[in-house]
């Protein structure tokens, strides 16, 4: 499915105003020209839940959460961007074309027909399970796993008989053909006939449904000890393993704050079936930074199971290394990770049966936070177990690694102090240590990265938007005459209180800004006005959404700031305060001149700041280069020159 159509979004956030939206989940009162109410994202006695309906935004003064209609959905369902919008668009009748999508309207007809093929062999699989004599093999195997019979109903468990095309004739009878069979991924194709024949057979199926209930893939478990003892779908048009969790359909329902994450789907059946219903299962493959992420789209905390043998224990620090690498990318993501370890080496499935879901309760209670688990696998995979002798030097490479993992300097400096009298050293040395990894690691990915940065750089240069490539007089950026600065992945959010103001009266203006009669089209704010990566990338995005109205400009732009931060504060926050000021005056005259000195007045500085950079260059320069340098400063002369001008014309 491709990108739903800008306008369309445009319209659904036209239509579902937000105090109509909020209005069906809030109790709301007008106290001046918003909306309050009691947050429905935390709890809290006195309203701080703000509606504002001009601007078409809400905002929690409690919990921080803000946004438009379309985030409000998304967080109170859990739905995802194009769910939400969707979800929008059904209640307010906002048709969303299914021409004008990347994928066109013939790979949605595809998909849809996967996911038929998908849901009518799932009715056979529990037909054959339930067959008297075909399912016999596999409703043993389920009796002996002590699965139930309303266990076996709710998640739709079934059985692939062992003929090699039972599931292939079923679906050509029902008029399916062979490159849609072959599309679905529960098919092969044979190098012999070229025809398709069954992936499962003879296995206990188990049909993987999305977040919301449709049937996406299947697994397959062996009855016996043949190998593979899973087979699994491949990726498919519908399918991708990377992004979803087995039960999650049925997890996300409880709307707990934490989710439990097991490593097979047997596991997560025994843990719904004894109440831990907001249990989910990775699909065949390690865990994702995807799976993460959908797990934070319904949870405020994670447990995870990893299998007590060498294997699951190596996956373990794989999954934490992805994780903790993972969470300092993407600040936005606020989750509690723990691993759990069950007694004995057993997996959960087995001590639920032999203990019971009470005492189960303890081992997920006593789950160890990550930086506690990583302080336990460090001491016990270097120590001797006969003669319990540490192997310092090992230890010391692990815990430091391990360190180095965290992103919170409070967890590396309790881990520091633990190890600190294992190694004989102080704490503080030990942390400066794993400080040192972890820039070692970042430069690392600095270097890594830095070809395809410049590259995207020089993409961005070469690319400027509409307002950019406006002919307006102003000198062509300098050529580089100094060697190129190393490109670094950090992005820079820094905002001068002028550039603030600047973007949020060109943000309250609308309309305005695209009548030529009150701004020249060489005076609208452009990126490069501003100094820092966050306002330029935001600018950017306000330039390609302004049409010249502004019914839902503000609303659209929300989507962007609750993503990013200005001066280290969240972008919505430095932005509403700073359009609510630009707000208060309701002549448009008075706010095109407020408009106007801002931007002469940033263009100004950043003319001044470069007239110095060359002014220093200039001295070690070539006659050459002295002469192009000589040319730039002229004309960047002239361009002030203008700009007081104008300043003076105001």
């Amino acid at each position: 499915m491709g990108l739903i159509p800008e306008s369309v979004i445009e319209e659904v956030l036209t239509r579902a105003d937000i105090e109509s939206v909020v209005s069906r989940y809030v109790l709301l009162k007008r106290q001046g020209g918003n909306m309050w109410g009691l947050c429905p994202f935390h709890s809290e006695k006195t309203a701080s839940f703000s509606v504002n309906p001009s601007k078409n935004i809400f905002k929690c003064f409690g919990c921080g959460k803000g946004g438009n209609a379309i985030n409000f959905i998304m967080e109170i369902e859990h739905m995802s961007y194009p769910e939400a919008i969707r979800h929008l668009a059904g209640l307010y009748g906002v048709e969303i074309p299914e021409t004008g999508y990347s994928g066109d309207n013939v790979q949605k007809e595809e998909r849809e027909r996967v996911k038929d093929i998908l849901k009518e062999a799932a009715k056979f699989y529990y037909k054959s399970f339930n067959d008297e004599s075909v399912g016999k093999p596999a409703r043993d195997y389920a009796a002996k796993r002590g699965l139930t019979k309303q266990t076996l109903d709710n998640f739709g468990i079934g059985y692939s008989p062992i003929n090699w095309t039972a599931l292939y004739d079923h679906l050509k009878h029902k008029g399916y053909k062979d490159t849609e069979l072959l599309n679905s991924g529960i098919f092969a194709k044979s190098e012999k006939t070229g025809k398709p024949y069954d992936l499962f057979r003879g296995r206990l199926m188990f049909p993987i449904f999305d977040s919301f209930g449709t049937i996406i893939a299947f697994g397959g478990r062996a009855l016996g000890d043949e190998k593979p003892k899973y087979i699994n779908s491949p990726d498919s048009l519908v399918y991708n393993k990377q992004n979803h969790l087995y039960a999650m359909n049925f997890a996300r329902k409880e709307q707990a704050k934490q989710l439990i994450v097991v490593e097979g789907y047997m596991d997560a059946i025994a843990m719904h079936s004894a109440g831990f219903k907001n249990t989910v299962a990775a699909l065949g493959t390690s865990f994702t930074d995807s799976q993460l992420k959908l797990c934070s789209r319904y949870a405020e905390e994670v447990v995870f199971f990893f299998d007590a043998d060498a294997a699951g224990q190596k996956a373990a620090l794989r999954a934490i290394q992805m994780m903790m690498d993972y969470l300092k990318r993407l600040t936005g993501i606020n989750i509690r990770i723990r691993i759990a370890k069950v007694p004995d080496g057993k997996d959960p499935d087995e001590y639920i049966k032999t203990n019971g879901a009470e005492k189960f309760k303890d081992v997920v209670k006593n789950a160890l936070y990550v930086e506690d688990y990583l302080l336990d696998r460090a001491k016990n995979d270097n120590t001797d177990p006969e003669t319990g002798e540490l192997d310092r030097g090992r230890y010391q490479k692990d815990i430091l690694t391990y360190g180095s993992w965290l992103n919170d300097e409070i967890k590396m400096s309790r881990m520091a102090n633990v190890a600190a009298p294992l190694l004989g050293a102080t704490a503080q040395a030990v942390m400066n240590q794993m400080i040192k990894f972890r820039q070692a690691e970042e430069k690392k990915h600095e270097q890594q990265d830095s070809r395809a940065l410049e590259r995207q750089r020089i993409q961005d240069i070469a690319g400027r938007n509409k307002a950019e490539e406006i002919d307006d007089g102003t000198p062509e950026e300098p050529v580089e005459v100094a060697p190129a600065k190393p490109v670094f992945k950090k992005v820079v959010d820094t905002a001068t209180k002028d550039e603030i103001d600047l973007f949020a009266y060109a943000l309250s203006l609308g309309n305005a800004l695209a009548d030529s009669k009150k701004i020249d089209k060489t005076d609208i704010i452009r990126p490069n006005d501003f100094s820092g990566d966050t306002v330029r990338e935001l600018v950017r995005i306000f330039l390609n959404i302004f049409d010249g109205r502004n019914e839902t400009l503000y609303a659209r732009m929300s989507d962007y700031f609750s993503k990013l931060t200005i001066n280290g504060m969240p972008a919505e926050d430095v932005m509403l305060r700073a359009v609510e000021n630009a707000d208060k005056s309701s002549n448009v005259d008075i706010k095109r001149d407020m408009y106007l000195a801002l931007l002469f007045k940033v263009r100004t500085s950043i003319i001044d700041r470069e007239e110095e950079k060359l002014i220093s260059h200039r001295a070690s320069a070539s006659p050459e280069e002295k002469a192009k340098i000589d040319e730039m400063l002229r004309r960047l002369s002239e361009y002030k020159l203008t700009l007081r001008n104008k300043i003076g014309e105001l």
